[in-house]
């Protein structure tokens, strides 16, 4: 009943419309290598409010996750590997430092919390940059073991 009104139907084109062309994907490093920058510099930013021991774990494990991602330029991630390191570095520690710079708690509870949690999350890293490196050494290995075989 288009023609009540004087309304008309348009015509449906024979073509489909051009798709939108996709945006370019950025890199998984470098996505991540610029959340960790900005992690660095809230890090120093916030120094003077966290604890000192707080402020060495916290840089400790910046530089663990800087070494995972110049590692993921030469073995990319698996998908495990991209979410453990996007969630930690997206996630995990910035919200536990944001929830000790918020809380108003006794300071030294505070703090033994914070520490506490930033140790926990160091251990997460240093098992996940444990886990680059035993399986870096098992590949070095099967190609030792190949080369043996093939040349010795």
């Amino acid at each position: 009943m288009s023609w009540l009104f004087g309304r008309r139907s348009q015509p449906v084109p024979d073509t489909p419309a051009p798709a939108a062309e996709p945006e370019p994907q950025v890199p998984f490093h470098d996505t991540m290598e610029g959340h960790l920058r900005g992690l660095f510099a809230a890090a120093k930013q916030s120094g003077a409010a966290l604890p000192v021991p707080a402020s060495i774990v916290l840089f400790s494990m910046l530089d663990n996750l800087n070494e995972l991602l110049d590692h993921t330029l030469v073995a990319p991630p698996t998908l495990d590997e991209q979410i453990a390191i996007e969630f930690m570095i997206k996630d995990y520690i910035p919200s536990t430092v944001n929830a000790f710079l918020a809380s108003r708690a006794e300071r030294a509870t505070r703090e033994e919390l914070l520490l506490s949690q930033l140790r926990l999350l160091d251990g997460r890293v240093h098992s996940m940059v444990t886990a680059v490196y035993a399986h870096d050494n098992a590949q070095l290995e099967i190609n030792g073991r190949f080369l043996r075989e093939k040349f010795g």
